[in-house]
């Protein structure tokens, strides 16, 4: 029987894995070539690229619980300039599409990053990260006006060769007249749901149990308010929607996909299991055997309403 693994990604193209590794996961993922090269991976979005460098939140910037993670890392990056030098060399090795993740203070910010990059020639598209919650002034809150995301979107559309990726919050995903706004706008595909935020306290120090006040918590426990944030706005809009939020077996992706995602990203995952790559897809693989699909597109079709 032959079928195909191969996600429709629309005016990104296909990738030949629904499997994403999400931003992140692996920071410019120089020292983990060999290892993600060895994964049957789709793409790779690079750690959020900012206009200046950015040194990150102090430390403790990740806590661990049940089901979940706090992560405070505070967007720590080059900045777009050293990352724009560097990048021929840092993914020389990489054998999988690349997504450039960036994220900006104002329309302005996304505009001069989004021109930074178009001298880049691998970047298969540009995430416009406008959901980032550990950090103060940026992403998170500047994406809950649609006017902003309409604007950042329409501007950058102007700039950029790229096809573009909205990443959504759980508030941007719970109301689909973000998604809506950010298609009418130009963006090829809508990635959801990036972290909640979320904190924890130490009561014997009397503080916040993170280096910052507060942070961004995904894993399992974030998986069941993912998949139906997906399910809606995948029905909301003509464009692929890229599934992501505690994802961490073969399982947990193919809902993602039956709720029609179109690809899956996977983080914290990598955090217990940097194979977890190879896992999920041969889970995908054996689904489709299974149940004699022809390709992962047809997943969906087998959801009864």
């Amino acid at each position: 029987m032959t079928y195909s693994m191969e996600a429709d990604l629309g005016a990104i193209g296909n990738l030949k894995s629904p499997i994403i590794v999400v931003s992140g996961t692996y920071g410019s993922a120089k020292p983990y070539q060999e290892l993600l090269n060895s994964q049957p991976i789709g793409a790779a979005v690079t750690k959020t690229i900012t206009k200046a460098p950015k040194s990150g939140n102090p430390q403790p910037r990740i806590l661990e619980g049940k089901g979940w993670i706090i992560n405070s890392i505070g967007l720590e990056n080059p900045g777009i300039e050293a990352f724009v030098e560097h990048f021929e060399e840092d993914y020389a090795t990489a054998s999988y599409p690349l997504i450039l993740s960036i994220s900006g203070e104002s329309v302005q910010e996304f505009c001069y990053l989004a021109e930074k990059a178009e001298p880049l020639s691998t970047p298969i598209a540009l995430e416009l990260n406008l959901s980032c919650p550990n950090v103060d002034d940026e992403g998170l809150a500047f994406g809950l006006k649609r006017e902003r995301i309409t604007e950042v979107v329409t501007e950058c559309r102007k700039i950029s060769r790229f096809p573009l990726i909205a990443k959504f919050s759980p508030f941007q995903a719970i109301d689909a007249s973000f998604a809506i706004a950010a298609y009418k706008a130009g963006v090829s595909a809508i990635s959801l749901i990036n972290t909640m935020p979320a904190m924890k306290l130490d009561i014997r120090r009397f503080r916040s149990a993170l280096g910052f006040l507060s942070g961004g918590m995904s894993g399992p426990a974030l998986k069941p308010i993912a998949l139906k944030m997906v399910y809606e706005i995948s029905r909301s809009v003509p464009i692929p929607v890229i599934g992501m939020g505690g994802i961490s077996c073969g399982e947990d992706a193919i809902e993602f996909l039956m709720a029609g995602a179109k690809a899956i990203g996977i983080g914290t995952a990598n955090l217990v299991d940097p194979t977890v790559h190879t896992a999920v897809y041969s889970d995908i693989r054996s689904f489709i055997e299974e149940n004699r699909l022809s390709s992962i597109r047809d997943i969906p079709k087998l959801l009864r309403r």
